[in-house]
């Protein structure tokens, strides 16, 4: 990327990048923002431009579709979806605005036949009246394009959830996800947290399920002192539940068989408040240099990283193991949009038998009477409640048992979607070593 392209321009590289080569959208934000190619008054049209434009992308599609007459190329295509985002979505940019920017984003890159082109396409859209998503008959059709979902998807969250839950679902993940942080409380209290955020002009709501997590509403809390210092850490209020649910106590040996980027260790070791270990393993030796990252930031010293594939035998016993599993991810489509657009039906029936293994695989370690807890942050049930029963009738010296939770009640395992609690799609369960 070069210096003094458009906010426009930028976002369009960003989407060429996750449509075609794979990139997440997330890391190339953030990436642009800290390396300075937009102005800090255009980071927020920036996240705006690529979350929207790919958490759209289907109704978009729909919307542009009888106005390209000839085929164009695939970044001409990205850019239209980007210029048609703008006009039904963001009140504040005017028509002509949008039009001149694809024009002279068309020349830039440098195609005047395809400016011609861009500027025809546009116009004629913009003159005419929006398509109507009651031309399309079916349901699940209709659904999978008013909310950009793909078909497939669709349909297999509608045989597994219903149809109410499944449009309530694919809403939600059109929404932005709350900024949640989750207080170190080995080093501030809940309360003072909460003043001094509010001291800083944030607004903040404690959760009722989780003490320690806030969702704060403000300027970027990575830049605040409070983030830097170490008493707070952004973390999704699912992904805090499963340091709850595993309810480490002080002076315990625990297990955090997939840590990366160590965000679930971190939470366990503030809970045992800086007492016993917990030793922090993942696959890949990148990972674990974000892992000490975080230790570091939050001072705490009973976290003991290293690299370790959770496929391979584990040495040692442990009062508790967790194993945050690598998964299919469809929980976390509010934060990575693009991953409705590339998963396949294949991919889950890749990851399940992995996933059992490696649930069997730490279930080695846990010591008699003590607990296994196995989270996922999709919402598939083959990777979810199906690896669980699997298990359970393999391993008969193992039981499930109830999570309880304030608010959320007693589940025997415990699925959160999205609109649930306004937060990622995540799955705990709790398991338990028989004493005998």
């Amino acid at each position: 990327m070069e210096h003094k392209r458009s906010v426009r321009y930028i976002a369009l590289e960003i989407l060429d990048q996750v449509l075609t080569d794979g990139g997440y959208s997330n890391l190339l934000i953030n990436e642009a923002i800290k390396e300075g190619y937009v102005e800090p008054v255009d980071r927020a049209l920036l996240t705006e431009l690529v979350y929207g434009t790919l958490q759209h992308k289907l109704t978009l599609e729909f919307y542009i579709e009888p106005f390209i007459k000839a085929n164009i190329k695939g970044w001409m295509r990205r850019l239209l979806l980007m210029s048609v985002y703008q006009a039904v979505y963001l009140d504040k940019v005017p028509d002509h605005a949008i039009i001149n920017e694809a024009v002279e984003i068309t020349k830039q890159r440098g195609s005047i036949s395809g400016a011609n082109t861009m500027n025809a396409i546009l116009r004629n859209f913009q003159r005419s009246e929006l398509r109507d998503f009651a031309e399309i008959k079916d349901d699940l059709k209709r659904l999978s394009v008013e909310t950009s979902t793909p078909l497939w998807l669709i349909k297999h969250w509608n045989t597994h959830f219903g149809y109410d839950k499944t449009r309530a679902m694919a809403e939600e993940f059109l929404t932005y996800p709350d900024t949640t942080v989750r207080v170190n409380t080995t080093k501030i209290t809940i309360e003072e947290a909460i003043q001094r955020l509010q001291d800083e002009g944030y607004t903040v709501e404690q959760s009722e399920i989780i003490p320690e997590c806030l969702a704060i509403d403000g300027p970027p809390i990575v830049q605040n002192p409070l983030f830097k210092h170490g008493f707070l850490s952004v973390q999704d209020a699912s992904s805090m539940l499963v340091a709850n649910v595993l309810d480490p106590q002080e002076g315990e040996t625990i297990l955090d068989t997939c840590s990366a980027p160590g965000g679930k260790s971190c939470h366990i070791a503030e809970k045992m408040n800086r007492t016993g270990r917990v030793i922090s393993h993942d696959v890949y030796p990148h990972k674990i240099d974000l892992i000490k990252y975080n230790i570091n930031r939050l001072s705490l010293r009973n976290i003991e990283p290293s690299v370790h594939d959770a496929l391979l035998p584990f040495e040692g016993e442990y009062d508790r193991v967790l194993v945050d599993a690598p998964c299919s991810g469809f929980g976390v489509i509010k934060r990575k949009p693009e991953i409705k657009y590339e998963k396949t039906p294949k991919d889950i029936d890749t990851l399940w038998p992995m996933q059992l293994e490696i649930l069997t695989n730490a279930s080695k370690v846990v010591k008699p009477g003590g607990l296994l807890v196995y989270s996922t942050c999709t919402i598939e049930q083959m990777e979810n409640d199906n690896v669980v029963y699997s298990f359970i009738k393999q391993n008969p010296d193992f039981e499930i048992e109830p999570i309880k939770l304030p608010v959320l009640g007693e589940h025997k395992l415990l699925q959160i979607l999205p609109q649930d609690l306004k937060s990622d799609g995540f799955f705990i369960a709790k398991l338990r070593r028989k004493s005998e």
